[in-house]
């Protein structure tokens, strides 16, 4: 089971408490070994206070690297958000042009809309989470596109209308192609590594400097720990856009099908 299906699978409260857990494991682990298998490097009390230098300086600067990056993340689930309530506009914008345009085959063509709106809902919504888009939704958007090349064109009136349906259309395409890229798109493993390379400095260190624990500093180490830990947390559950109950909401899209419906076809 990898981080993505744990995402999916707890409630994110309950992953972010839970994230800390590992690592402080691991501290108990490193400090228990040093104190078995290398009594001589107990720390004098001048090391120890370099110790804690060196464990305020690694955890302030993950600390302040992961606060810039989880900004960042949260930008850009507000931006992936608006370009799905923009997608869900041009859908409307469509059926709206649509309608005033006329005729048995543009009748069909807004039931063929209406299909492909539901698809991306009920078919493709799902399979982003899995960062990839749905076979389904995509035979329903090609079968849309025939249908409005379909579409008489004979009067110059209706010609104009065509061009601007056919400029929706495309635009719809796009979006589309943008939403399934947005899923896709992560931090590099590089910048995972070099995180949880500051962290176990941080534990490392946070060892070293206990070998007879005081309560506070038990404490205060534990707490650069935890932090560190809750950060990584939420940017590993905002880096996956299209997961969990907080993820990318398809709400626009569902209203959009609800307006759809209520429309006579």
């Amino acid at each position: 089971m990898n981080i993505l299906s744990l995402i999916d699978l707890l409630p994110q409260w309950l992953f972010v408490l839970m994230y800390p857990i590992p690592p402080l494991l691991l501290l108990w682990v490193i400090h228990r070994m040093f104190q078995r298998y290398a009594p001589h490097w107990k720390l004098e009390d001048r090391d120890e206070n370099m110790a804690a230098g060196g464990i305020a300086s690694a955890a302030a600067l993950t600390g302040i690297v992961l606060a810039f990056v989880l900004a960042l993340a949260n930008q850009t689930i507000d931006n992936y958000q608006s370009e799905v309530s923009v997608e869900a506009s041009q859908i409307r914008n469509l059926d709206t042009l649509l309608v005033a345009t006329h005729g048995d085959s543009v009748e069909d063509c807004r039931k063929k809309l209406l299909d492909y709106t539901k698809s991306i809902v009920n078919d493709e919504w799902t399979q982003l989470t899995a960062q990839k888009g749905s076979p389904q939704t995509s035979k329903l958007l090609a079968k849309l596109d025939t249908c409005i090349l379909s579409i008489d064109r004979q009067t110059q009136i209706k010609a104009a209308m065509y061009l601007e349906i056919v400029k929706l259309s495309s635009q719809i395409t796009q979006s589309r192609e943008s939403r399934i890229s947005n899923s896709q798109s992560s931090l590099p493993p590089l910048f995972w590594f070099v995180m949880h390379l500051g962290l176990l400095l941080t534990i490392v260190l946070s060892a070293l400097s206990f070998y007879t624990p005081g309560k506070i500093r038990v404490i205060n180490c534990s707490i650069q720990i935890i932090t560190l830990c809750i950060l990584m947390a939420l940017i590993l559950i905002l880096d996956h856009p299209f997961s969990g109950s907080n993820g990318i909401s398809n709400q626009p899209i569902k209203d959009l099908i609800s307006h759809l419906e209520t429309k006579p076809l």
